[in-house]
């Protein structure tokens, strides 16, 4: 029989997480003064909270205790509250979230009831941390209270912006705060009950839904037992991992689970056992006295990573905890004594419990209790009927759900937007003289213009051209000519004529770079290429893969209205199986493509259009019109439109067009061959302004935009402002927008693309309208468009799903000089553009644009306004990311000035500018000052907007990186592993901010010797940032180079190599060689290729790397001192150890006078500089060394650091050389064990250490700054 450990209900004797009773008391009684409450205890009633027993009775006492509340009852959570809602009763629901209803909806239904009756709050018992992991989502937010005692109903919210997965603003759903078991929590529901109405108090809530809507996306978990303990290792701290190893050798009846707590774990809290119930290893079970099993095979998982001694000691006190009447069922003890041999526990399921854990802790112990093992599993009928008495498992937890759907996928960003919709290529009509079908990809091209004419000598010149250049290398055509004769159209035409002549045909914007680079990478998912969150790789991918021909060897690129040669070039591919064709007005593209000159019509080109559209006028009106018109094919397209549209004669319109000509002499007007066609546009400007006002102002708005596609959808946005009485109620309108735009379209003032829903206008109408225009027509105009932009902005940059409105946007606000605005939503706009680019990867567009409103800002508004300081401060995030660290550091340093004098020490800006000002100390390499300014940034945004606040934890995360430089590894990870914890609550752990922190928590483990360890979480990172943001994500690219220091870390040379190779190449080839990213992955590549043995290789990359280091951060940076004792260790092994010694000698003393003697660097470059020594001959020198570095780095990394036992397995062969054979044998014993234990038998630094050969190295991998 089960001997239970003594549970009185006496308070003395209970088992709960309430370390604060006292501080939870005084947190009640700020309700004194109020109404008289009533106040239910609703508990959880899963199986799984029978471990919280005592803590949901403890907490109701001391609600009974603080004497606030006229009655306070406990009860379970049930489907519906109990008797009517009254004015002045409270419900607190309890519960640890880890019941299957809370992922199923149908605990969030009842929470629902309860809250529409009364006041409710939920008391999570979990510490907020692992908040995440449960199945209760929670948001940080403010509740606006409704008065004293409000039901929950009543209350209100901020607008929300929760993020993908969170519930719908406009939803049927409730608020219930959720507090945890602390009085801190406490006091702020106090807070929330006592508030005025009105008054706002910021708590973490959960919404609460009438019906369930669905269980939340489900995921079957890890495969094996061997995945969910990893994922599960992954996931909790040390500490939790360390305990679960514990109870697996264990019943898991609540009195043993208490008992082994309280002696081998006596910090341990009731919360950390249940984190074994939240991710899945344990489920609650029935009819029996143990509470909880494992899952199958997870009890030999756990066990596995056992210590003899511990698991020994485990059994011992589960013994004691039963007491001797328990003898028949825990027979481990005596068996691991060699008192007695198994004996038979029965098939039932109740003994078959008991015997699991003792049959796991037996093959743990292998050797001779591997043979017990097996007797004991045939003796309890291992087949028994088991899951009879089990409640079903809980779902898989919200930890190890896939969250696909609820990630912002950079890799996915942006899509192409099809001209030509799926499954609807252009039809029969648009192929007039096709060939033999349409193009696998068909991207951007405008409509075909119905009313084509002529150019079939210019069509048949292209078409024989493009045809010879499939034989040679890519080289450009151009058509090239002067504005309004037709090039775009001319292409357009060629390629609807020719669709089966191609696999692929893409159209290019080509007036501006930002355009042609957001074009390719739309074009790189249809190339079967991660569209990937920067677009520097996307570009070099697409481009390379049409250069291959893969997956389409016969594609055509059109850049439309390419300017510039020199800026347009780089953007084509470097040879392959296609075609290239440019469109252009420069003249320059003579000398560099093959050039194709579009003139004007001839006469009876110009004659056959006009005829075309208004066949009533007769040759000779048709040849006056077309000579008064210049052959243009513009104006002459623009005079057959109007003489469709009107029928006028045609003698009355070149009285009107000569009267237009007219006015535009006396304007300052443009070249001579444009007057022709923007006179004939006058005349129907007029008339268009005369008919429908509203549609001219719309024109008028279009003539400051780009010549790029306006989307119609800019138009449904409402401005922040009034632009004019008609123009306003057409935007309010969609059907009076549609009619002004068909208006338009009648006139042929502009093109409207029905399946882009986009409007295009020549830039020679803008030129037309704008000449109209009187100074302050010009201005409101421009301040319209400006304010439709910005009602356009997504005011997300950071989320690549809106990357692509912010490349359509991003045109039309450089045309329209956005930058002049002082409207503070347009000039958001400019910093969300600014944003955007840097985001995505063009580095010089987010700079230009950022210098542009700087210097506009700054003349306009001050070096001290708000969106001057903003949009500087932006600048130097660009500068620094394009590395020119000096011009960033400048940048920076004077925001922080601007601030401190404008706002003031404390003011969240100056904190925000103060980091970045951290960050250049650390590109400078004074790592001291870095942490010093991330210690202040961190603790006054604490002090200032509370802990969990994003700032704060993004501060902490900054502090962690400056704390990790500094070589204050157990202090990093402390800090990370909090952090970590907090943005997983905040953001979701798939969340990139969150898998940042993440890789720095590994890195400290990293770095404070736990290889193996590193190696499971660096691998588990690395597949899911591959997952969810593709391979050629960046912060994936990274990942994998420190999967590779992991790799060379535990020993896995080989597989370390190879991921450096991969690694080192994909960043050079996407960043340059000059990135810190490629930097570093060089400076690892050249130590791996040093464990490899190509000793040559290894010198030449490092001494390369070196000098790289030394020219970009200077030659006392840490980075590059890094990398100078790397590359000593190189030449000592190549035989030149006095060149190693002068390196390693002045190295240490620089990282002494930079870092300090106790720097984790500076202890391995002493470590390095005694082996040395020791090559050398001078082994006293090298003894007192080692001896003196190995005291340092004992105190400070630890005994059993790896680089503190690389020094210590050194020492023995400066001894045995100095002729002190037994110490040096009997440390050389004690060392290898040492490694043995910390490393494992077969890792490389192990199997050196016990040959007495070779001495141990120290490399040293630059961490990221």
């Amino acid at each position: 029989m089960m001997t239970s450990v003594d549970r009185r209900d006496t308070a003395s004797s209970r088992w709960t997480d309430i370390t604060d009773p006292q501080g939870i008391l005084r947190a009640l009684r700020g309700l004194r003064g109020q109404q008289a409450w009533d106040v239910v205890v609703a508990v959880d009633p899963d199986p799984g909270m029978t471990v919280w027993h005592d803590t949901a009775v403890e907490f109701t006492d001391l609600l009974r205790r603080s004497r606030v509340f006229r009655r306070v009852d406990r009860c379970a959570l049930r489907a519906l509250p109990p008797g009517h809602p009254s004015p002045g009763r409270l419900t607190l629901a309890v519960t640890d979230g880890n019941a299957p209803g809370w992922r199923t909806g149908a605990l969030g239904q009842v929470l629902h009831r309860w809250a529409a009756a009364g006041t409710l709050a939920v008391v999570h018992l979990l510490p907020h941390q692992a908040w995440p992991e449960s199945g209760v989502p929670t948001w940080p937010l403010s509740l606006r209270s409704a008065g004293p005692g409000a039901p929950n109903r009543r209350h209100g919210t901020r607008p929300r912006q929760l993020g993908l997965g969170a519930p719908e603003e406009s939803g049927p759903y409730l608020p219930v705060p959720v507090l945890e078991l602390a009085p801190r929590s406490l006091e702020s529901w106090v807070g929330l009950i006592n508030g005025a109405r009105g008054t706002w108090t910021r708590l973490p809530l959960t919404f609460t839904a009438p019906r369930p809507e669905g269980p939340r996306p489900a995921h079957t978990g890890p495969g094996s037992a061997a995945d969910r303990v990893a994922a599960f290792r992954r996931s909790v701290s040390p500490e939790v991992s360390g305990l679960a190893t514990l109870l697996a050798a264990t019943p898991l009846g609540v009195p043993v689970i208490r008992r082994v707590l309280s002696r081998l774990r006596p910090g341990a809290r009731i919360s950390d056992f249940t984190q074994l119930l939240t991710h899945g290893l344990i489920h609650p079970v029935t009819g029996a006295r143990i509470a909880y099993d494992f899952a199958p095979d997870v009890r030999g998982e756990l066990l596995a990573a056992g210590r003899t001694e511990e698991l020994r000691r485990v059994v011992d006190v589960v013994g004691e905890a039963l007491g001797p009447s328990a003898h028949r069922l825990w027979q481990v003890p005596e068996l691991l004594a060699g008192r007695r041999l198994p004996l038979p526990l029965g098939p039932d399921p109740q003994t078959r419990a008991w015997a699991e854990p003792q049959i796991a802790v037996l093959h743990a112990l292998s050797g001779p209790h591997a043979a017990q093992a097996r007797a004991l599993e045939r003796m309890t009928a291992a087949s028994g009927a088991r899951s009879a008495t089990r409640a079903a498992p809980a779902p898989p937890p919200s930890h190890l759900r896939k969250q696909e759907d609820l990630v912002n996928e950079p890799s996915n960003a942006p899509q192409p937007r099809t001209d030509v919709p799926p499954g609807t290529p252009p039809g029969p009509a648009d192929r007039r003289g096709g060939g033999r079908g349409t193009p696998a990809v068909w991207g951007h091209v405008p409509p075909r213009n119905p009313n084509f004419t002529g150019r079939e000598e210019l069509l048949d010149a292209l078409r024989r051209r493009l045809r010879k250049e499939k034989a040679t290398a890519v080289l450009p055509n151009a058509l090239h000519g002067m504005g309004g004769v037709g090039k775009t159209l001319l292409a357009v035409e060629y390629l609807y004529r020719h669709l089966g002549d191609y696999d692929l045909v893409w159209w290019i914007s080509a007036e501006r770079t930002a355009q042609i680079a957001l074009s390719l990478v739309e074009l790189a998912p249809r190339l079967g290429l991660e569209a990937g969150s920067e677009a520097t790789w996307s570009v070099t991918a697409v481009l390379e893969a049409l250069r291959r021909g893969e997956p389409y060897d016969n594609w055509l690129l059109v850049f439309d209205n390419a300017d510039s040669p020199e800026a347009v070039r780089p953007y084509f591919p470097s040879g392959g199986p296609g075609n290239i064709l440019v469109t252009s007005r420069n003249p320059q593209w003579a000398s560099v493509a093959k050039p194709l000159e579009v003139n004007v019509f001839r006469r009876e080109e110009s004659v056959d259009l006009l005829r075309r559209r208004g066949p009533d006028i007769t040759d000779d009106e048709a040849d006056r019109l077309a000579d008064a018109l210049g052959d243009l094919p513009l104006a002459i397209e623009q005079a057959a439109a109007w003489r469709a549209e009107t029928g006028m004669p045609a003698d009355e319109y070149l009285r009107l067009l000569d009267e237009k000509q007219v006015d535009l002499l006396g304007l300052a007007a443009p070249l001579d061959y444009q007057l022709p066609v923007i006179a004939a546009w006058n005349v129907s400007l007029d008339q268009l302004e005369t008919k429908n006002p509203a549609a001219m102002q719309l024109l008028q708005l279009c003539a400051f935009c780009a010549p790029e596609s306006i989307s119609r959808s800019l138009f449904a946005g409402r401005p922040g402002a009034s632009i004019t009485a008609e123009l306003d109620a057409v935007l309010r309108d969609p059907i009076r927008l549609g009619q002004a735009i068909r208006e338009i379209g009648r006139y042929s003032l502009a093109r409207f693309d029905p399946r882009a829903n986009s409007l295009q206008m020549h830039r020679l109408v803008q030129t037309a309208l704008i000449s109209r225009m009187t100074e302050a027509e010009q201005q409101r105009m421009r301040h319209g468009i400006h304010l439709l932009l910005a009602a356009h902005d997504p005011n997300d940059p950071h989320d690549a799903h809106h990357w692509p409105r912010y490349g359509d946007l991003y045109a039309h606000l450089i045309v329209s000089e956005a930058v002049g605005s002082a409207d503070p939503y347009v000039r958001q706009l400019i910093i969300n553009e600014v944003l955007y680019l840097l985001r995505w990867g063009n580095y010089e567009a987010a700079l230009q644009l950022a210098r542009s409103a700087y210097e506009s800002w700054r003349q306009d508004s001050g070096e001290d306004d708000p969106k001057t300081l903003e949009v500087s401060k932006w600048m130097g995030a660009v500068l620094y990311t394009m590395g020119r660290n000096t011009e960033a550091a400048a940048v920076n340093d004077r925001v922080l000035e601007a601030y401190r004098r404008t706002v003031g020490e404390d003011h969240e800006d100056t904190l925000d500018a103060l980091g970045n000002v951290a960050i250049d100390r650390r590109v400078k390499g004074d790592f001291t000052a870095a942490l010093e300014l991330s210690e202040s940034v961190h603790e006054r945004y604490g002090r200032l907007l509370g802990e969990e606040d994003p700032e704060t934890l993004r501060a902490a995360h900054n502090l962690g990186v400056s704390l990790r430089l500094a070589g204050r590894f157990a202090r990093a990870r402390e800090l990370d592993a909090h952090t970590w914890h907090s943005k997983q609550q905040l953001y979701g752990q798939d969340h990139v901010l969150s898998l940042v922190t993440w890789l720095s928590l590994i890195l400290d483990i990293r770095e404070l010797g736990d290889y193996h360890a590193a190696l499971t979480y660096q691998r588990e990172l690395t597949e899911r940032t591959t997952r969810l943001l593709g391979h050629n994500n960046p912060f994936t690219l990274s990942n994998d180079r420190h999967l590779a220091v992991a790799l060379r870390k535990a020993g896995r040379h080989q597989e370390a190599q190879a991921m450096a190779e991969q690694s080192q190449t994909a960043l050079v080839s996407r960043y340059g060689e000059n990135n810190p990213g490629s930097m570093a992955s060089t400076l690892e590549l050249s130590i791996d290729l040093r464990h490899a043995g190509d000793l040559t290789t290894a010198r030449d990359l490092g001494a390369r790397i070196h000098a790289q280091y030394a020219e970009t951060y200077g030659g006392t940076h840490p980075h590059t001192l890094s990398a100078e004792v790397d590359l000593a260790v190189t030449h000592r092994l190549l035989g030149d150890a006095e060149a190693a010694r002068t390196v390693d000698e002045r190295a240490l003393a620089d990282f002494r006078r930079v870092l300090g003697e106790r720097h984790p660097s500076s202890l391995a470059c002493a470590t390095n500089l005694a082996s040395d020594l020791y090559a050398l001959g001078e082994y006293e020198p090298a003894r007192e060394l080692d001896e003196q570095t190995l005291a340092l780095s004992t105190e400070v990394l630890g005994a059993e650091h790896p680089s503190t036992l690389a020094c210590a397995a050194n020492l023995p062969l400066d001894l045995r050389a100095l002729g002190e054979h037994e110490e040096a044998e009997r440390l050389h014993s004690a060392t290898a064990e040492r490694l043995n234990r910390v490393l494992g038998a077969d890792h490389p630094a192990v199997r050196q250490a016990v040959d007495w050969e070779h001495r141990a190295d120290c490399d040293i991998d630059p961490l990221p700054l």
